[in-house]
């Protein structure tokens, strides 16, 4: 069965007009260090074995005179006969990367059978935070105002994203303790990470560091701008995936001189570079 707690802890503008662009009207810098509006992939692999992905796109989300910012996810996990379905939406602030709100989608079937499902809304409000937590199935519905310090961090059940602030702000600031929010469990933890050591992952040179809270134990890969490449826990491990370039077509072998036909001119194939677009 699924037994780790796993608290895993997700510009439009007109060129036609040959006035100087306003500051408001430009592209928006990422908060995050991933592409924007494309898919990310991180795969979850329990004791050696692919169980399931998920599936991340950032996306700016401009509100008023703020720039916001989304991270849509996608988890689906399958193990002995129980599969996971969850849908995530977080939206937190580009200039303090704090979050704003967040939705949580779960669906869980089992072989055996049974269906059940969850949803889970959380709303910033100042320093407190309003959880609403409904199961659909059922009717019932739980609906709690929570205490949400500055500083405060998001840690979604099953919700890996929301590493990926934790790890920007890793690589950004000094800090190494943060409360986290845990919304489905209407609690707050406390985590402490610590530097590791530096390896390679992905081909890239990484830092490796140590998270502990009363909850769980696990350690975390990011590069030097806080991106998230592997993160540990028991016997879960998630990789991030890099998409790869397809190699290059080979260039036709010239014929040699003794091998030309009488024609002055000889044609050959231009080489050619397809690439997928990265995912990173």
């Amino acid at each position: 069965m699924f037994s780790t707690t796993l608290t895993i802890i997700a510009l439009f503008f007109l060129a036609d007009d040959p006035s100087p662009v306003k500051p408001g009207n430009e592209m928006p810098i990422p908060a995050l260090p991933y592409v924007t509006d494309q898919p990310l992939v991180w795969r979850w692999v329990h004791a050696g074995n692919p169980v399931g992905e998920s599936r991340v796109q950032i996306s700016s989300n401009s509100e008023e005179d703020r720039q916001d910012w989304v991270i849509n996810a996608r988890l689906s996990w399958n193990r002995e006969g129980r599969a996971i379905d969850q849908s995530q939406t977080t939206t937190f602030s580009g200039d303090a990367r704090s979050p704003i709100r967040y939705r949580r989608q779960l669906m869980v079937e089992a072989v055996a059978g049974g269906i059940s499902d969850l949803i889970v809304a959380a709303e910033i409000q100042e320093n407190q935070v309003r959880v609403v937590v409904r199961e659909p199935r059922s009717g019932g519905q739980v609906d709690r105002m929570l205490d949400f310090p500055d500083g405060t961090v998001l840690l979604g059940n099953q919700a890996f994203e929301h590493w990926l602030l934790i790890g920007d702000q890793l690589a950004r600031t000094d800090r190494r303790t943060f409360s986290a929010l845990i919304p489905s469990e209407y609690r707050t933890i406390t985590l402490k990470i610590s530097k590791e050591r530096s390896e390679q992952v992905n081909g890239k040179p990484c830092t490796r560091w140590h998270v502990v809270s009363p909850d769980f134990e696990a350690r975390i890969w990011t590069g030097s701008k806080g991106e998230v490449e592997r993160y540990r826990q028991g016997e879960l491990e998630i990789q991030r995936v890099h998409s790869k370039p397809q190699p290059k077509a080979e260039q036709q072998k010239q014929p040699q001189d003794s091998d030309k036909e009488d024609s002055s001119v000889q044609e050959k194939d231009s080489p050619k570079d397809p690439k997928s677009p990265p995912q990173d």
